[in-house]
């Protein structure tokens, strides 16, 4: 182990899950997060809601007043046209925990980045590959980056679970759905300051279930709307939307339930990424390696319809964190317990969801769900 650099745990990736224990375990643990970008991600995020119960998680992490004094927006009614074609309202204050908020994605990870960092966390950024092994209850990374060694292993590489893979960890991900996605202005911005109008729209969250799939749209902060919609793959039309902007906006136009928000907003670059279920038994994790966890997207990729993805970043840091100063090899155990009992509620509640929109019933989409 001669050179090896000594940590008490490293984290392989840095997106919210990753720096969220990162975060939690200092200043008690020596921690290493590796990220294979080089630099954080330009494009824009999707994955914008947070609901209010995540307030808890972000006082753990010290970060409750910062977030609100951040311009997050404050989430509205949800309006949905689902099991049948008349539009159902549920009012965002009937959460016990409050009404959560619509974020500004990229500025939420910044904040983030910058706590782990000021709470001593080591970042080492443009790590694309590792060699690692276990040894005398280490594991050892070599990288282009140096040598690194820790007896406690953590994946948090999201939806992809590139470290378990790369230990030879099983993946269920069979289904095929689609986001194709698009940011658009609402609004005007003169000289810096948005226009005053632009902020007192609709603050609704539109849900809209259709034959081929389902969309959604939010109003973001700074004016921003972002227009989802969730599709096969493998479906024909999907790769026609994903071309053609203008098709897209006017196929989501034709129901009147997202046109009523939409009008006068000119179409942008439409951009797709998997976003059907994707999990890891958390059987394996012991299958790993002594002293391996998964957290976050790398253990459990939800399906957007469950709005849960980013709350579950932070609550699962935050249940591993907790195993890991109990020390892993005793507490693992009450972890795989609790990620199993979230796993199963979670899959019983997507199938219910999805076995609503009986009118669609001999649609393919509708029918690979039930």
């Amino acid at each position: 182990m001669a050179g090896e650099r000594p940590f008490d745990v490293v984290i392989v990736g840095a997106g919210p899950a990753g720096l969220a224990l990162g975060t939690l375990l200092r200043p008690a643990h020596r921690v290493l997060v590796l990220e294979r970008r080089a630099r954080p991600a330009t494009a824009p995020p999707i994955g914008e809601s947070l609901p209010g119960a995540a307030a808890v998680l972000l006082q753990r992490l010290e970060l409750l007043a910062t977030f609100q004094d951040a311009g997050h927006r404050e989430r509205g009614a949800a309006v949905s046209v689902w099991d049948s074609d008349r539009p159902v309202w549920r009012d965002a204050i009937r959460d016990p925990a409050g009404p959560g908020w619509y974020l500004d994605r990229r500025g939420f990870e910044q904040m983030l980045r910058r706590r782990a960092l000021d709470a001593g966390m080591t970042l080492r950024e443009g790590c694309k590959q590792a060699d690692i092994r276990h040894r005398q209850g280490q594991w050892q990374l070599d990288t282009a980056l140096g040598a690194f060694r820790a007896p406690v292993l953590v994946d948090a590489t999201g939806r992809s679970g590139r470290l378990g893979r790369q230990l030879g960890l099983r993946r269920r991900a069979d289904d095929p759905l689609l986001c194709l996605y698009v940011f658009l202005n609402q609004g005007f911005l003169n000289q810096g300051f948005l226009d005053q109008g632009s902020e007192s729209q609709d603050g609704t969250m539109r849900i809209q279930a259709d034959a081929h799939g389902w969309w959604y749209t939010v109003p973001l902060p700074q004016g921003q709307r972002v227009l989802a919609y969730h599709m096969d793959g493998d479906d024909p039309l999907c790769r026609r939307l994903l071309r053609r902007p203008e098709a897209f906006l006017a196929r989501a136009s034709e129901h009147a339930l997202l046109a009523e928000v939409l009008e006068g907003l000119a179409p942008a670059r439409i951009r797709g990424r998997p976003a059907g279920t994707s999990l890891l038994d958390v059987e394996q994790l012991s299958k790993a390696g002594p002293g391996f966890l998964a957290i976050g997207d790398a253990l459990l990729a939800f399906d957007p319809l469950a709005s849960q993805g980013l709350f579950h970043a932070l609550a699962s840091a935050t249940s591993a964190a907790k195993a890991i100063e109990s020390g892993l090899h005793q507490s693992l155990g009450a972890y795989q317990q609790e990620m199993r009992a979230v796993t199963q509620r979670y899959l019983r509640h997507l199938k219910a969801s999805y076995q609503g929109p009986r009118r669609f019933g001999q649609a393919t989409f509708w029918q690979r769900r039930q």
